[in-house]
């Protein structure tokens, strides 16, 4: 008898599958084979007939979650091929791949790997917990087997498949790990509609994978159905955060993980994460600069301040009333689930400073400062358009610059140029690479047309991607100005 319980009817599903499956068997016929037929009293050369599934029935939506259960030998897999199977017949779910059918190049580097540009590949890596700058540049080979793992749900993601079906899904990971990447499963699944049904032993998954099905399969052909009509969560990790104050010791556990891999200066407040005592992520704040122009257009009494009390002024206003978020940083294990949005929100009232802000160029990719509640102030810079004009005569030069942050490229292109083509490029890179520059010793070179080829790669390798800015405002402090950053600002 199938005992099969259904909870939560829903809308008339759109498709309907039904499943009989059951394996014939017959031993061979050996001595020890007779010896337990004769122990046992069964016939040796009888075939035997094992039922897995009779007259099974689950109705699949496209979209939906599908969570399989049960203990092994129980048939998952059994169901998750026949499902394929079917589904594969159907226009709403196919293509459909399995993990099995990956196949990835050990020399593969992540960030070539998926997405149709660098943007599409960073958002499809973040989205499996992946979303550290220097993984981005490693090979597949070189990753941990929980960063494989991920990769390998990437990789599906970006396959084009309407489903994905995963056996033994996240089995070999830890289960804290194996959260984290069930909840970015399903996130990712859902909001492009794709269909997910995955397997596995461990039962710790309901909460994270948040199914719309969810299937208990048990020995014999006995299966139990739910149907669920499930609404979007955050990661059940995140009820276990505990926010509390920090040390720069704490900040040095993780501050290889962030893409600078510098410490800031001028360190006001640092605030951890941790996660059943498992340090999880960190922020550092500091003091800010003086004088940012996105700021001063967001909030103009700062002009006035130094128009009519000066300079000295301003620099005791902002060092008293901002402060700068210098480093957000989660630990990989835990990338993906929103504690980076979580560290903000809940730390930004406690530093007791009417405004924080922060210049940040990973932004453009991840933009959990404003899920944070922080508004961006969009600007541009005379700067950047200058920069702009620099590289646009390079590359009528001949020089490839998606790729002139490497000093190796640049110094390749330039041992094609003549000498007098060498000295254009010194010229046109030197009024525009000195005003800006944080290394003075190559900046003098430059300035004083000392300089070697690795050198003048080297400052066309300097150029920088325009950092977006973002502030937020105090509401505990009524007496300060609202910053304005609704319009496109410019200067």
């Amino acid at each position: 008898m199938v005992l099969l319980r259904v909870s939560c009817p829903l809308v008339k599903p759109l498709r309907t599958f039904k499943i009989n499956k059951a394996f014939k068997t017959k031993t061979e016929v050996t001595k020890r084979t007779i010896a337990v037929s004769d122990a046992f009293g069964i016939g040796v050369d009888d075939e035997k007939f094992f039922p897995v599934f009779r007259n099974f029935v689950i109705d699949v939506n496209p979209g939906d979650v599908v969570y399989i259960t049960g203990e092994s030998g129980g048939g998952k897999s059994v169901l998750l091929t026949e499902l394929a199977k079917q589904l594969q017949e159907h226009e709403e779910f196919a293509p459909v791949i399995t993990d099995r059918a990956l196949e990835i190049d050990p020399n593969e580097i992540l960030i070539h790997g998926i997405g149709k540009d660098v943007t599409g590949a960073i958002e499809i890596l973040s989205f499996v917990g992946l979303n550290e700058a220097f993984l981005f540049l490693r090979r597949y080979k070189e990753l941990s087997d929980g960063q494989k793992y991920r990769y390998r749900l990437a990789k599906a993601f970006w396959k084009g498949a309407k489903t994905l079906v995963f056996d033994e899904f996240c089995a070999t990971l830890d289960r804290t790990t194996a959260k984290v990447v069930a909840y970015l499963a399903q996130k990712f699944c859902r909001k492009r509609g794709m269909t997910l049904i995955v397997a596995t032993t461990h039962t710790d998954l309901l909460e994270d994978l948040n199914p719309s099905i969810h299937v208990v399969k048990k020995f014999g052909v006995d299966v139990d159905v739910t149907y669920f009509k499930p609404e979007p969560r955050p990661c059940s990790l995140l009820k276990e955060v505990v926010i509390s104050k920090g040390t720069t010791d704490d900040y040095k556990r993780l501050e290889m993980f962030h893409y600078k891999g510098s410490r800031p200066v001028g360190i006001t407040d640092v605030f951890k994460a941790e996660i059943h005592g498992d340090l999880a992520g960190i922020i550092v704040y500091n003091t800010s600069y003086f004088d940012l122009k996105p700021r001063n257009i967001a909030l103009p009494h700062l002009v006035e301040i130094r128009r009519h009390v000066g300079l000295k002024s301003l620099t005791e206003y902002v060092n008293k009333n901002f402060r700068r978020i210098a480093r957000v940083v989660v630990a990989p294990k835990y990338r993906g689930i929103g504690l980076g949005v979580k560290l903000v929100k809940e730390t930004m009232p406690l530093v007791g400073v009417p405004y924080v802000e922060t210049l940040a160029v990973m932004a453009k990719y991840n933009p959990f400062f404003e899920h944070a509640g922080m508004k961006e102030v969009v600007y541009e810079r005379e700067y950047d358009k200058r920069q702009q004009k620099v590289l646009e005569f390079l590359e009528s030069m001949g020089l490839n610059v998606e790729l002139a942050k490497s000093r190796k490229k640049n110094l390749s292109w330039l041992r094609t140029l003549s000498s007098k083509q060498v000295k254009d490029v010194a010229k046109v890179v030197e009024t525009l690479v000195c005003e800006r520059f944080t290394k003075p010793r190559l900046a003098k070179k430059l300035r004083e047309g000392k300089f070697s080829l690795e050198d003048l790669a080297e400052a066309i390798a300097q150029f920088k991607t325009k950092p977006k800015y973002y502030i937020w405002k105090n509401p505990s402090f009524i007496g300060f100005p609202e910053p304005l950053v609704q319009e496109v600002l410019s200067f």
